[in-house]
């Protein structure tokens, strides 16, 4: 007689699944602290924010605490005068039901105040916040001219820490304010209007302990700058960061000081006088000259070399693949060896390289001179041949270095 082993099956628990009511949701969010709730409104846009008062009156006192103002009206030239008087009395409501000791953690506007007749009134609106202890301010209103009660409240502001500014027109002399320090650290400015180069120099020194600096297609009225030997030793002392995109640069005296990281984006032939980068220890130089000729680029590249003596790292970058493969361009090894690459360059990075002569002479040219070189990148571009490449790489690779030459096709 034979048995069968049968093994007992386990059972299988089976537990319904809850879902929660939307009631239970709400309840849930409501029993938050108050200062989780604010924390959680910093991230919308204040207009969303400003509609959750609606849910309880426990919703307005939270809605006013948002230390994060964000007014983004970008599509206001669409809409209905109506409409856009509505949206301004928006942030009249907010400003004026804030408390006046309650500080601004950040502060952002994007409107168009000069197509309505807002204008002077949302300037005045700035002006509160920024006496409201704001710590960062971020203003696009497209092409508005500002005056010089607004610029002055900037420099004298004891809080504000960052600063953007986005399509404003300044017009006016900057004001001069004896004994005053501003604080502030972080300054983008793109797509901003000055008269003359001495209302955008003063503009600039008047944040003496600036740390990082970026500007993009700035506009200056006046055609032609001739700095003073006086001019020439002004330059921001704290500066460790510059990014400068500009038809006409900078005047570069006032990156002198530079520490970290010079990032320059050529788009004309730059004629702008190259100071002594002291302490200067990276350089990125962007090439996007759009066919434009400028026969002397590398002359002027190896001009910032010569005076810059401390620097490490190069990265070159043309924009444009094609853009400039038949242009002539001159080039003679300088006469004296820049210190840099005597004593300090360690890493170049060739981005977009065409493998024209004059790349290839510069290229060339770093590998023989520098002494401390550890490693030579190289990206092709992809018009270029690939037997191009080879050649170039190999007369790279015959001068006899601890280089590590490194090619990406």
């Amino acid at each position: 007689m034979s048995t069968k082993s049968s093994k007992k099956q386990p059972q299988r628990l089976s537990i319904p699944i809850r879902t929660r009511t939307r009631e239970e949701d709400d309840s849930r969010v409501s029993s938050l602290p108050d200062s989780i709730l604010c924390h959680i409104l910093s991230f919308l846009p204040t207009k969303q924010a400003v509609a959750t008062t609606i849910l309880s009156k426990r919703w307005k006192p939270l809605c006013l605490s948002v230390s994060i103002l964000d007014f983004d009206f970008n599509d206001i030239s669409t809409l209905s005068m109506k409409t856009s008087a509505n949206l301004f009395c928006l942030v009249y409501s907010v400003m004026l039901s804030r408390h006046d000791t309650l500080p601004i953690q950040t502060f952002r506007l994007i409107c168009c105040p000069s197509r309505t007749r807002y204008a002077e009134d949302i300037i005045e609106l700035i002006i509160s916040a920024i006496q409201r202890r704001t710590q960062t301010l971020e203003l696009d209103l497209k092409f508005i001219r500002i005056h010089n009660n607004f610029v002055s409240n900037l420099f004298i502001c004891r809080t504000l820490t960052v600063l953007k500014l986005k399509r404003l027109t300044i017009w006016e002399d900057i004001p001069q304010i004896n004994n005053n320090i501003s604080p502030l650290k972080t300054l983008h400015l793109e797509k901003l209007y000055f008269t003359t180069y001495t209302h955008l120099i003063n503009f600039l020194l008047s944040f003496p302990l600036l740390e990082e600096l970026e500007t993009n297609d700035l506009h200056i009225c006046q055609q032609r700058f001739v700095p003073k030997e006086a001019d020439k030793i002004k330059c921001l002392r704290n500066l460790m960061t510059a990014k400068i995109s500009d038809n006409e640069p900078l005047p570069l005296f006032l990156l002198s000081r530079v520490h970290a990281n010079l990032s320059i984006k050529l788009t004309r032939a730059c004629f702008v006088e190259v100071p002594v980068f002291y302490n200067l220890t990276q350089m990125e130089i962007f090439s996007d000259l759009k066919r434009r000729s400028w026969p002397n680029k590398w002359m002027w590249i190896l001009e910032m070399l010569q005076n810059t003596p401390k620097l490490q790292h190069l990265i070159i970058h043309e924009e444009i693949e094609n853009g400039n493969d038949h242009e002539e361009y001159s080039w003679e090894d300088p006469k004296k060896v820049p210190e840099c690459l005597s004593s300090q360059l360690k890493t170049c990075l060739f981005r977009n390289y065409r493998a024209n002569e004059c790349e290839l002479q510069f290229a060339e040219y770093v590998m023989r001179s520098s002494k401390v070189l550890i490693s030579m990148t190289i990206h092709g571009a992809c018009s270029v041949d690939l037997n191009a490449k080879w050649e170039m790489l190999e007369k790279l690779c015959c001068y006899p270095s601890d280089c590590n030459v490194v090619l990406f096709v």
